[in-house]
């Protein structure tokens, strides 16, 4: 978090190198609670296939005993031309099949989201950039996300400091709510 003696989270590269919060262990911390809750995630429900997937899955070894001497990407070309010449209430079936699917894993989904560990809570500078980027937004409507955000980088450093303590401070209360309800250990 150092370069030349430089905190990143001291309040300006020429000023004082006191830093304004000791966060380099809460940083830490937090990156391990964001891989377990990405590996969690991946432990989740998995989309269901769409509904030419589930006509594939139907009707590929009928494809492969038609031409056995054809090789797996062939049978799908012809899976596709056959799914695109398919009578509409025969594909009907599938769609509707795989919206049945998809409402379940919604629902699974939901159920597991709700089981999952919090997100880390956004910092101070984020949680400003999303109070005032409507406005910014509205005061330069010409210009891009980019310029944008640079513009509220820009607010945010000609910001007093007391007014950037009081994102600190929520901040700080945040992260400190958020290690009490998902510890590390």
């Amino acid at each position: 978090m150092n370069m030349n003696g430089y905190s990143l989270l001291s309040r300006s590269f020429h000023q004082s190198t006191k830093p304004l919060f000791n966060l380099s262990s809460i940083l830490l911390k937090a990156s391990k609670r964001t891989q377990l809750r990405n590996e969690l995630i991946k432990q989740g429900p998995k989309r269901p296939t769409s509904a030419y997937f589930l006509f594939l899955q139907d009707h590929r070894s009928q494809f492969a005993k038609e031409n056995p001497t054809l090789r797996p990407s062939e049978i799908s070309k012809i899976a596709g031309e056959k799914w695109q010449t398919l009578k509409s209430d025969i594909k009907d079936k599938y769609i509707s099949q795989r919206k049945e699917l998809y409402s379940e894993y919604q629902k699974a989904k939901k159920e597991f989201d709700d089981k999952l560990p919090p997100k880390r809570p956004a910092g101070p500078f984020i949680k400003y950039a999303n109070e005032v980027r409507s406005k910014v937004f509205a005061q330069h409507p010409d210009k891009s996300q980019l310029e944008l955000m640079k513009v509220i980088g820009d607010k945010w450093q000609s910001l007093d400091q007391n007014t950037k303590n009081k994102y600190i401070q929520e901040y700080k209360k945040a992260i400190q709510e958020y290690n009490a309800l998902f510890p590390l250990n």
